[in-house]
Parts: C-alpha cells; structure tokens; sequence
C-alpha cells in the first residue's frame, strides 16, 4: 500500500526533520513545531501506491492534487517537493523567506513551481480545494489545522456535501495537534457532525504510517462521499522533548545555540540513537 518500505519512509521523515530544523533556525523565524507535526501525515500520503504526480511537469492533468490551507507549514510542502524531486533542497535553503524568492512564509502559486493553491487567511484553502474537486476527475487532498474550525468558513465547509454536491475524490486531512496559536484545541464530535453531513470519517494516529496508509485507502476507495481524516498528531514531534505538545512556540524556531541543539539532540532521540 505504500510505494517504498517504511522503514526508508521513516528516514525520508527523519531527514526532513533535521532539515526544517536547520531551515527555520537559519532563517530566524517559520513554522518549525506545526510542520514537525505532519511529517509522517505527508510522507504517508505522496508515497501512497495511488498517488500519482510527475515532477517534471507540475500541471499535468492526470496528478493528484495537495492543496494546504494550514498555510504556514510550508517549510515541510517545500521541502518534502524537494524530496519529489521538484526542486532542489538547496534551492529551498537558499530562498526560504527571502524577498522574491519562490520560498516565503506562506504559500505563494504562482511563484512556486508544483504547488496548488496559495494561501494566508485560515479556512480558506478548504473551499479552494473542494472548488477544485468539483472540476477534476483525479483525487484533491486538502491539508488543515484543527485550529481553522475556529473559522465559519472552514465550519461551513462540512455541510457541502448536503447543500451543494458531494465530491467524492475529495479528501480532508485534519492536522489535529490540539494547539493554536495561543490556545488548545478541542474539535469536540467535529467527526461525528460530519458523518451527518455526508461525509466519510477516519480517526487515526498522525504519526502511524500504516494506520494513515490503511485510512488513506479507504477514502479513495469511497465512489459516493467526501472524506474527513482526522489525524491526531503532537506538535513540535520529534523535536525538543521539553515542548512537545506545548504552547509557546508557535512560529517560533529556535533562537540560540543551545535551543538548536535541543532539537536536533530531541531529534536523534526519537530515531534512537
């Protein structure tokens, strides 16, 4: 169900954890916990066997599409595209957060060659992306935060498949690390009220890559219904132990030394060595 074994995926995740480490505390700033969060949420889903892309040709039609509205977890899109062969890693290194570069803090479309959507406002890429399954035949994945259902447009969302028209090639992945900005998160029955809405829900663990796999599946396999994935996950995973799943660093990388060193020595904790 997976193209490459997991024990190489779980590399590929280890890499691009020390990456988005290096990225964001070189740059000074960027989303460093929120996209430590996905790694494993991402991989799992482009080395899907049915995930189709070509590098080589960014707007081909017969691709499935990723569009992510949790827009400031860029640095992982960015960097796991380099992986795909996009671009280069060195090219994301040179860019990231410069001025006119390709590489900003969100998501721009038409600077970043392979990208779907770009994004900024909260809630909105769920709509730009349910808008775009309605037009396509191939698969739309859509990448959020829980903290957007803070949002009535991401709320309203959930009843599209009741007022408007089912989509059924389109798949909801929600980034559910329970932290804001400066708050919990607490999504409440956010599935339960989906499933009367006509969807088709999955919970899984956000970090499992066999049990995102398996949900994965099951949601492309559905012919009749849109599909909400709520993946529960930790924010800051992998990184420093002391703020994993904790409030205070959001777009907040770090600063010294000594917190660089936290998170890369956290890092090789949780590879085991």
């Amino acid at each position: 169900m997976l193209k490459i074994p997991p024990g190489e995926i779980k590399e590929t995740a280890y890499r691009i954890r020390r990456r988005l480490i290096d990225l964001t505390f070189r740059a000074g700033s960027g989303h460093l916990d929120t996209s430590l969060s996905l790694v494993e949420v991402w991989l799992a889903l482009v080395y899907s066997d049915f995930f189709r892309f070509d590098p080589r040709d960014g707007a081909w039609e017969g691709r499935d599409r990723i569009f992510l509205s949790e827009g400031h977890a860029c640095p992982l899109q960015y960097l796991v595209n380099a992986e795909l062969g996009y671009f280069s890693v060195e090219e994301v290194f040179a860019g990231n957060r410069r001025p006119n570069t390709p590489f900003q803090g969100h998501t721009k479309r038409d600077l970043t060659y392979g990208l779907e959507n770009s994004n900024g406002s909260l809630g909105i890429g769920l709509w730009q992306a349910y808008g775009h399954a309605l037009e396509v035949e191939r698969y739309v994945f859509c990448i959020c935060g829980d903290g957007e259902f803070q949002e009535p447009a991401a709320l309203g969302l959930l009843a599209a498949p009741h007022y408007l028209k089912p989509a059924p090639n389109f798949i909801l992945i929600i980034n559910h690390n329970k932290l804001a900005q400066d708050a919990a998160v607490d999504l409440g029955p956010l599935d339960e009220v989906a499933r009367l809405y006509r969807w088709h829900t999955e919970r899984v663990d956000g970090h499992d890559l066999d049990a995102l796999s398996q949900a994965y599946h099951r949601a492309v396999e559905e012919t009749s219904l849109p599909s909400l994935i709520l993946c529960d996950t930790v924010k800051g995973k992998g990184g420093d132990p002391a703020w994993e799943g904790r409030l205070g660093r959001h777009g907040r990388p770090p600063k010294t030394d000594e917190e660089y060193r936290a998170y890369v020595d956290g890092l090789d904790i949780s590879r085991g060595v």
